[in-house]
């Protein structure tokens, strides 16, 4: 299994367009609506890299979605 943080750029006025969207598609964890240099972080949990891309895919076609910047982890530590 893969998992992966998507950090996602709206446009402006977009952000609760693209929510709605991204909580339909599979394999997303959690969505966090964050401040800075994006807009939205999105934990998502894949079988494989093919899947990977393909949510990415997905997520890129949501009308609203300005960028996206995806950060695969290595090693995840609970507390």
């Amino acid at each position: 299994m893969i998992k992966a943080y998507i950090l996602v750029k709206t446009r402006v006025g977009k952000l609760e367009k693209v929510l709605q969207k991204a909580r339909e598609l599979k394999n997303v964890e959690s969505i966090a609506v964050v401040t800075g240099d994006c807009d939205l972080i999105v934990k998502v949990k894949v079988r494989d890299t093919e899947q990977l891309l393909q949510l990415t895919d997905e997520l890129q076609t949501i009308d609203g979605i300005r960028q996206t910047t995806t950060h695969v982890i290595e090693k995840e530590i609970t507390l």
